[in-house]
């Protein structure tokens, strides 16, 4: 059972943001109606000013973005190394087959590889700014 009654939602933030901003441009909407043409340069002025300020902050969350996961994927193949080499010994005193010391060494180098691959982006988008 829920708490809620009828009539009562439950509090989301993204629900009140949408909310807040839709209010808020149908104020705005509203108060600049009289002046035609003054809706359009307000408007566009608020739009450069955020993109203005969201396109750097976008482009340098997807430079973390990109290092972190090459960081997640090269501490992975770190681990499946030592898998790797573990199973190398087992399969040396023939105590496994050679399928799975070729499957632990297959799954490391392609971690390495999107690990790699991932910093290898990022610095490419890096030198782009």
């Amino acid at each position: 059972m829920s708490d809620a009654g009828p009539g009562k939602e439950k509090f989301s933030l993204g629900g009140a943001l949408g909310a807040g901003a839709g209010t808020g441009f149908r104020l705005l909407r509203t108060r600049l109606r009289g002046k035609p043409g003054r809706n359009q340069r307000l408007f566009n002025g608020i739009r450069s000013g955020a993109s203005g300020f969201l396109k750097p902050v976008v482009h340098v969350l997807r430079i973390l973005f990109l290092e972190v996961s090459g960081f997640i994927f090269l501490c992975f193949s770190v681990i499946i190394v030592s898998a790797f080499s573990h199973e190398y010994k087992k399969y040396a005193m023939h105590q496994v087959g050679l399928e799975r010391v070729i499957l632990a060494g297959a799954i490391g180098a392609m971690f390495f590889y999107f690990g790699v691959s991932s910093f290898w982006r990022a610095r490419q988008k890096r030198s782009r700014i």
